[in-house]
């Protein structure tokens, strides 16, 4: 084997172990369904819980804010709604600490094909090579 085809052998299985930890290290649907992301805002007077995918699952407000005026109760209710979403993220986070960076994969990725790419152009510059010599008439 080539050096050339020993390089993108290794870098193909450095990006192929990469997609294995990603998978490995995935928390289960049954562990993500269990993380939840909390907050309050107003003084602790409104308190969100957040579920996965987005979902606001519950939203707790006490009576004194509403005698704050809706302006007040809309501000609150996004600081706290935005804040029980950012603590569902670092919790999901968290849960799958060893999971490689998007980044690191998509730069192996990026090596992988352009490996691939230089090599296809020498198999294809061999090929050429070789049929040219075969259609050359002998002698």
């Amino acid at each position: 084997m080539t050096a050339d085809a020993d390089q993108f052998r290794q870098s193909m299985d450095d990006a192929l172990n990469t997609l294995r930890e990603l998978r490995a290290n995935r928390p289960s649907a049954e562990e993500l369904v269990r993380i939840r992301g909390e907050a309050t805002a107003a003084d602790g007077l409104i308190a969100v819980v957040a579920s996965p995918g987005g979902r606001v699952e519950s939203i707790t407000v006490a009576p004194q804010v509403l005698r704050q005026g809706s302006g007040y109760l809309a501000e609150q209710l996004t600081i706290a709604v935005n804040a029980a979403l950012d603590d569902l993220q670092a919790r999901t986070v968290a849960e799958a600490p060893d999971t490689p960076s998007p980044a690191v994969l998509l730069d192996r990725l990026a090596d992988v094909q352009q490996q691939s790419v230089h090599q296809m152009q020498s198999f294809l510059s061999a090929l050429t090579s070789a049929q040219a010599r075969t259609a050359r008439p002998a002698g």
